[in-house]
């Protein structure tokens, strides 16, 4: 492999972090943009508007359910139903944003500029469209991605969103005239629930600011760059090749989102496929099937069937697994949600997790680079076999 993984990932995680719109984040896209010149590559960045990170998102989501929840105390009935409908918008915002889809909350003051950074070679007589994606900003570091409890991190969204409703119908019959003190204890009881809620999911960030982003995820950067750097050697006729790395994906996929609501009109849904990389160094590699929180997310495109033929019976059997991820989500869900056919691929251990995201601890010396090389190769192959129209048989889910 002639791109240089090492040195590539010691370099981008010689910097503090990669927060979105950081000035560290615009040495990183600089950094990313130098390689992919030097590739040959054509190369622009995007801006975007995004928070700086999830915890304003999450401040107003429950900050305006609070405010619903407390203004049905009030004496007006007026008010109360002004409370009542306050508290519902922001449980619905909330269910639009935990489920993985655009939710008006990201767009809530206050706004920082972002850059998406895409490197481009294009083909004079471009038969098809590829998209290796992965995104180079880094998270927050977060108390909810502990290795006790990052197993529960779903089932805690879950009962979260359930007590948003839960919570927001208690206020509707309290505002209809409901004297029922259960109703007013199950309203005060969520809203100190939330801002506990609020103070475990944020505080990480106030003590610890930003992880370094080793693996999670310079090392799907990386797996990107040296993806294309092989398709680019192996010659593939008609293929326009974008190397696309976002930011603010650990706000909500915000990058991703605005790169696809950008470009999603210039492709063929046919002739057009993205392959996603998502922290790749510890673990084993995965070929993502399914994700979601409530609403389930299912990767099941002739890509995804494609790579799961070669982890079940081909060059990858014992190489890499099928697995799901439901702890959050991946840039890949706007594709998947648009019909455009997308490949995830992350390293999972033997418990399903993703170990030391989100944490101080992802640093450049514990990366096992094994499954970031593994999935390039995968990523390769896949995409050799899209071009060349072979057909895939489903195996059984």
């Amino acid at each position: 492999m002639r791109f240089p993984v090492l040195t590539f990932l010691q370099e981008l995680t010689n910097l503090p972090h990669r927060g979105a719109a950081t000035p560290c984040e615009r040495e990183a896209a600089a950094l990313i943009g130098s390689y992919l010149t030097e590739m040959g590559a054509t190369v622009r960045t995007e801006p975007f508007r995004t928070p700086k990170t999830y915890v304003t998102v999450v401040y107003w989501l429950i900050g305006g359910l609070l405010l619903g929840l407390v203004l049905v105390s009030a004496g007006s009935p007026v008010v109360r139903w002004v409370g009542v409908g306050v508290a519902w918008a922001f449980a619905g915002l909330a269910w639009l944003f935990f489920n993985w889809r655009y939710s008006p909350v990201t767009r809530f003051p206050v706004q920082h500029t972002a850059y998406n950074v895409v490197g481009h070679w294009p083909a004079p007589a471009a038969t098809h469209k590829v998209l290796l994606m992965a995104h180079y900003d880094t998270a927050p570091v977060s108390l909810l991605y502990g290795a006790r409890q990052v197993s529960n991190f779903r089932a805690s969204l879950i009962v979260s969103l359930s007590l948003m409703g839960v919570a927001a119908g208690a206020a509707t019959l309290e505002a209809l005239g409901n004297t029922l003190p259960l109703l007013t204890y199950l309203r005060y009881g969520c809203i100190v629930y939330f801002l506990g809620q609020a103070l475990l999911s944020t505080i990480g960030y106030y003590l610890h600011g930003y992880t370094s982003g080793a693996s999670d995820n310079a090392t799907g950067v990386a797996a990107a760059l040296a993806t294309a750097d092989r398709l680019r050697q192996a010659g593939l006729p008609g293929l326009d090749l974008e190397v696309v790395l976002t930011s603010a994906e650990e706000v909500g996929m915000i990058g991703a989102q605005h790169y696809v609501r950008r470009h999603r009109t210039r492709w063929t849904r046919d002739r057009t496929m993205v392959v996603n990389f998502d922290t790749l160094g510890a673990g084993m590699l995965t070929v993502v099937e399914q994700t979601g929180t409530v609403e389930v997310i299912k990767y099941d495109s002739v890509v995804t069937k494609l790579a799961r033929t070669q982890v079940e019976s081909g060059l990858f059997r014992g190489r890499a697994k099928l697995g799901r991820w439901h702890t959050a989500d991946f840039d890949s869900v706007w594709f998947v949600r648009a019909g455009i056919p997308a490949l995830g691929l992350c390293a999972l251990d033997e418990n399903g997790q993703m170990p030391r995201i989100h944490q101080p601890a992802d640093t450049f010396a514990r990366v096992d680079t094994q499954p970031l090389l593994t999935a390039v190769e995968l990523a390769e192959v896949v995409v050799q076999q899209w071009i060349s129209g072979q057909t895939v048989r489903s195996s059984p889910y």
